[in-house]
Order: structure tokens, then sequence, then C-alpha cells
């Protein structure tokens, strides 16, 4: 195991023997990396190279992107073929989230890739090793990744949020606009000008997610520069400000810049307070059909545009108001995988939220210690008449535990987050067990399930 320091620091060099060497990237690297994820991010073995990967690639290496810049992968290049060639990187990406109004960092490992002829080494195991040492170095208390089935359980990582979450609205059931009649509401570009209102309208929806992903103005102004071409840069979204018949913004819809299947994904969708949904809806899904079909596709022999996918999660009210009859197809979430390094931090950094809910639960002025067994490891909560004196690592006795109750570590993140009610873990996990009378009164008021959209 590489040491935190030396693993984050840009200079970190480590040779693994038969000419890998393991290091951060540096910009000459760009199309070295670019490269590989294009053979790699691939359908079939035979496809030509990605070349949306080699320009996202190059627009995160760019140092213009938000969320990372061209010292941010991790890589391992072969020094023993001509060239040395990148053969293994990933990379980390800064974010800011939200747990109940406290802001938290979260470091998110993207783009993970080596190449066929150097898998099974265990070499993501190492290049992991270095963005989590970085992600720490920096102070993120939290990991997400958005990734393959299975595979990052092996890194530390639980599923215990959701992700994405669509409906769908086929072009056959799109209600026709009605002869010589002007449509009420059109797209328009949106604009520098409009990031006020483009970050107004996304932070209206905080108050209904519990964990909240903070898109700071950079974040806009990067995805709206059109001093170059976007989809040179990889930038993947296109956002609109949904317009009135005077000109006046009531809204705005963030999609796809090109099509990967027969539809076209819609990512983030909002309109200003006092704006009908039921008026809008159907202007707005006209003029998203009329971009569907023209949008490029993003690989060879992607099928015709034929419906709307409306990524918004689980829950949004623009799916109240299209209902079944112009959404029949619902596509349940996917999840976040995440990873908490410190448990204990963590809780630390969110007590004022844990003392909020137990206050406004049957377990009001609760004043004791609660215990929580992890099988390696757990933790004790002092409480003092509802407020947190003191989190802090324990262990269960070798003989007559005496723990409140009992959870796996990283089936507890999902307790954490709010992705599974206390209930939900008992019925699906045997060793989630609540020990002592009430425990499970004190466990539900401070780790209640609830509903988080975190955009990928």
């Amino acid at each position: 195991m590489v040491t935190l320091a030396s693993a984050a620091d840009p200079t970190y060099r480590r040779e693994l023997g038969n000419g890998l060497v393991q290091r951060w990237s540096t910009q000459a690297d760009t199309e070295k990396i670019a490269q590989l994820c294009g053979i790699v991010f691939r359908d079939k073995e035979n496809d030509p190279s990605n070349n949306y990967m080699l320009t996202s690639v190059r627009g995160q290496m760019s140092g213009d992107h938000p969320l990372m810049g061209p010292g941010d992968y991790a890589v391992i290049e072969d020094t023993s073929k001509e060239g040395n060639p990148i053969i293994a990187c990933t990379c980390l990406w800064r974010r800011r989230w939200e747990y109940e109004g406290i802001a938290f960092d979260v470091g998110q490992p993207e783009f993970v890739a080596t190449h066929p002829d150097y898998r099974n080494r265990g070499l993501i195991r190492r290049l992991f090793e270095m963005v989590h040492a970085r992600s720490e170095a920096e102070g993120h208390l939290v990991q997400g990744i958005t990734g393959i089935p299975y595979f990052y359980r092996q890194f530390g990582y639980e599923y215990a949020l959701d992700l994405e979450g669509r409906r769908v609205t086929y072009s056959a059931l799109i209600p026709k606009a009605q002869e010589s009649t002007p449509e009420p509401y059109t797209l328009r570009a949106a604009t520098f000008d409009d990031i006020p209102l483009l970050m107004e309208l996304y932070n209206r929806q905080q108050a209904r997610s519990m964990v909240w992903s903070v898109l700071s103005e950079r974040f806009w102004r990067y995805y709206l520069d059109e001093t170059e071409d976007p989809s040179a840069l990889g930038k993947q979204i296109a956002i609109k400000m949904i317009i009135d018949t005077v000109g006046v913004a009531q809204g705005y819809v963030m999609f796809a810049d090109r099509r990967w299947g027969s539809s076209l994904n819609v990512y983030a969708l909002n309109i200003v307070a006092g704006a009908n949904w039921q008026a809008i809806v159907p202007s707005l899904l006209r003029a998203l059909q009329s971009y569907g079909i023209q949008l490029p596709d993003a690989k060879p022999g992607v099928p015709p545009f034929n419906a709307l996918s409306f990524c918004l999660g689980s829950a949004h009210p623009l799916y109240e108001a299209l209902g079944e009859e112009l959404a029949p197809f619902y596509e349940p979430p996917y999840a976040w995988y995440i990873r908490v390094p410190d448990v204990l931090a963590f809780l630390r950094h969110i007590a004022p939220v844990l003392e909020r809910r137990l206050a406004n639960s049957a377990a009001a002025s609760f004043t004791g210690k609660f215990t929580i067994d992890f099988f390696r490891g757990g933790l004790s909560i002092i409480f003092d008449s509802g407020r947190i004196k003191q989190i802090e690592p324990w262990r269960a006795p070798l003989y007559q535990s005496d723990a409140d109750a009992i959870c796996p570590a990283l089936v507890f993140l999902q307790l954490l987050f709010g992705y599974r009610s206390l209930d939900e873990l008992r019925y699906a996990y045997p060793d989630v067990r609540v020990e002592k009378p009430g425990a499970g009164v004190v466990l539900n008021a401070l780790f209640p399930k609830k509903f988080s959209w975190v955009p990928g």
C-alpha cells in the first residue's frame, strides 16, 4: 500500500516491473490518454476508435475543465514499448455536494480504462490508490463514481444514492402542433447572461433532495462558452432556455449534444415559479423532438431517432405533467457508488443534521451512549439531551457485546445516505440487527430514508 502523501504528489512515480511505471499525468500525455480511452470505450473489438472519448479527454486536459486539470490523470505507461504508451488510467474530478445543507467535497474517479492486453493485473487497484490518496489529501470526505455493475465494490464502494432513472416519451405520442398557430413556448441557446437564472432554477430543487450537487458559476460558464466548438471539447451537453411568445425565459432544459441511441437524453429541466407545466410540455416536447431529429450520432450505427428520454431521477414534476399517456415507459434508477474513507469524520461533519433530525423525532432529547458494531470496528455516539457530545471509534467486547445495533460497514452507507430504510436493510441483510429495545427508534431518527437526486 502506498502512503497518502507520496501517492498524492504530482511528482509521484512508482516502478511496477516489466517496464510499467505508475505516475500522474502532464498535459503532454493528452493524446496518449485519449488514444487509450478511444480504444477501450468501444462496443466491439473491431469498432473504430471512439471519437467522442478522444474529444472528451482533450477537453478534460485543456486546463479549462471545471472539475479537473491536466495533472489529474493517474496513469500507467509501458516504457518497454516504443513511444511509452499509456496502458491504464483514471482521472479525479472534484465536486461539492451538500447533505441537508451542509457542504462537503467529493472526489469522483472517472474514465477508468485499461488496455485489453494488460487486464487482470491489478493495475486499476494501483491507480485507485493514487486517486483516493489525492482526494483524501485535498480534504474530500467522500468519493463517488458512476460506474459499471459490481466492479467498484472491490475498492471500498457501495451503492448508496439513486442515479438517473428515466421516463420515455415516444415520438408517435407527441401531440401535433395546431396549424397556423404559433408555439406558445420555444427554445433558444442559453448565454452567459442567463447564468443567474440557470443557477436559481437549478437550486430550487435543492429543498427536496437530501444530498445535493452544487454547480458553480464556473461550471455553467464552461458549458456555455462558445469561443470553441463544444463538440470538439467533448462537452456532452447543450443548454437551452424555454421562452414564451414575448421572449421571457420561463425555464431551461439541458440535453445531450448528440445521440447514443434512438432517443435524445434530457438531463435537467426546470421552470420558473408559477409557470404551468401542462401548458409548457406540448411545445417543449415538439421542440426537443426537432432537436433529436437533427442531432449528430455519437458513433456509427446509431438507430434512427424515435423517443425522448427524460433522465431526471425517480421523481420530477415533469413526470406528473406527462402522465403515463405521454411517458408510458419508466426505468428505475441505477445508483452511485459511494466510498467514505472515514465514516466518523463524516458523521462529525454532519452532526448538526443528526441533532436536528433527533430533535424532530420520538427520540428527542435522547441522552446516553449509542453504539453500532461494524464487525471490524464500530462507532460510539454520546448524546446529552439530544446534542452530540462525542463521536468516537468503538469495538465490541470479546464477550457479551453490548452494541445497540450491528451493520456491515459498507451496508451502513446505504443508511447514512438515505438510500434504504432500516427496515429494508434488515429485510435484505440478516446481519443488520437492532440489539436493544428503543435502538431502532434512534437509528430511524438519525438515518431516515430520504429522496436524493444527484446528477452524474
